[in-house]
C-alpha cells in the first residue's frame, strides 16, 4: 500500500493494486486511440465538430501521458506517497488542466451540436468558440500554476502565521473557483444534450425521420461523453464531506480525469465512423502506394526497352 485513503480497513491494498492496474488500463486505450482519433479528424473538413474532436483528442491523450504513469506508479510501487510535495504534485497539475479542458470541450460541443440542430440557418463562428477554449485553458492553467507555488511555499516552511492563513484562504478561493467552473460547464453540457435529444425525438416523424436519427446518434455521443463529468461533480461533493471516511483527493484529481481520457475515445470510436474513416485511409494509401509503385515500374521497363533499341 502506498496511498493511505483513510478507510482503516483491509480493504486498503485492494483499493491501490485495483487503481493502479485501471490506470494503466486506462494510459493504454487513451495512447492508442486518441491519436487514431486526431488523425482521422485531420482528414476530414474543418468545420466547428471536427476541430473540438481535435481539441478534445490532444487534451484526452495530454491528461493521460505522464499522470497516468506517475499515479500508476504511486499505486502499485511500495514508496509511501506524500501528496503535497511540489513534485507530486506537478502531475496533477498537468491532469487537472488537461481534464478540465476536455471538459469544456465537449460543453462547447453540446452548445454548438444544439444550436446546429435547432436553428440550422445560423452559423457559429469557429474563432468565437475558440477564443473561449483559449481563455478557459489558460485560466485553468494559470489556476493550477498557483496552487503548486502555494505548495511550493508550504513544502519550505518558511512562511509565517498571517502568510500561512492568506495562503489558505487562497487555495480555498481557487478550489473553490475552479469547482464552480466545472460544475457550470457540467450543467450547461448536459441541459444542452438533453434539449437536443429531447428535440430530435419530438420532430423524429414523415421523410427526415432517417436524418434525424442520425443526429440524434451523434447527439447521444456527446451526451454520453457528459457522465464522466457527472461522476467528476458527485466525487467532488463526497471529497467536501468529511463524514464519509475516506480520502478521496487522488481519485477526484487524478482517476477520474484519466478515466475520462479513455471513456471518450472509447465512445467516439465506438460511435462514429472513426475506425472506418481511418481502415478507408489506410486502404487508399496502401492502393495509391501500390499504384505508384506499378507506374514506376512501367517508367523503368519503357525507359530500358527505349535503352535497348538504340
Amino acid at each position: 500500500m502506498t496511498f493511505d485513503f483513510g478507510t482503516g480497513s483491509s480493504y486498503e491494498s485492494f483499493l491501490n493494486y485495483f487503481l493502479g492496474v485501471f490506470a494503466v488500463i486506462c494510459a493504454i486505450i487513451s495512447t492508442l486511440l486518441n491519436p487514431l482519433i486526431f488523425y482521422v479528424y485531420t482528414k476530414k473538413q474543418n468545420n466547428i465538430m471536427n476541430v473540438l474532436f481535435k481539441v478534445i483528442a490532444i487534451s484526452d491523450f495530454l491528461t493521460n501521458l505522464l499522470p497516468a504513469t506517475f499515479i500508476s506508479y504511486v499505486f502499485l510501487s511500495s514508496v509511501k506517497f506524500n501528496q503535497h510535495t511540489f513534485l507530486n504534485q506537478l502531475p496533477e497539475v498537468i491532469c487537472c488542466t488537461f481534464g478540465c479542458v476536455s471538459q469544456v470541450t465537449v460543453t462547447l460541443m453540446a452548445i454548438t451540436r444544439m444550436i446546429k440542430i435547432i436553428r440550422p440557418f445560423f452559423s457559429v463562428e469557429v474563432k468565437w468558440v475558440l477564443a473561449y477554449l483559449i481563455f478557459y485553458t489558460i485560466y485553468m492553467a494559470l489556476a493550477n500554476a498557483a496552487s503548486l507555488v502555494i505548495v511550493g511555499v508550504e513544502e519550505k516552511g518558511e512562511d509565517n502565521v498571517g502568510e500561512s492563513s492568506n495562503l489558505d484562504t487562497l487555495k480555498s478561493v481557487n478550489m473553490y473557483a475552479c469547482f464552480s467552473m466545472n460544475m457550470f460547464h457540467c450543467f450547461v453540457g448536459l441541459v444542452c444534450s438533453f434539449i437536443t435529444v429531447g428535440y430530435l425525438w419530438i420532430n423524429m416523424m414523415g421523410n427526415e425521420a432517417e436524418a434525424l436519427r442520425l443526429k440524434l446518434r451523434s447527439s447521444n455521443t456527446i451526451l454520453l461523453m457528459n457522465v464522466p463529468y457527472v461522476i467528476s461533480i458527485v466525487a467532488h461533493f463526497l471529497a467536501l464531506n468529511e463524514d464519509i471516511g475516506m480520502d478521496l483527493s487522488l481519485v477526484k484529481h487524478y482517476m477520474i480525469p484519466i478515466m475520462t481520457s479513455a471513456f471518450n475515445p472509447c465512445v467516439i470510436v465506438a460511435r462514429t465512423n472513426t475506425m472506418k474513416s481511418f481502415m478507408v485511409g489506410i486502404r487508399g494509401s496502401s492502393e495509391l502506394s501500390s499504384f505508384r509503385s506499378r507506374t514506376q515500374l512501367s517508367q523503368i521497363r519503357k525507359s530500358a526497352a527505349a535503352e535497348s533499341n538504340l
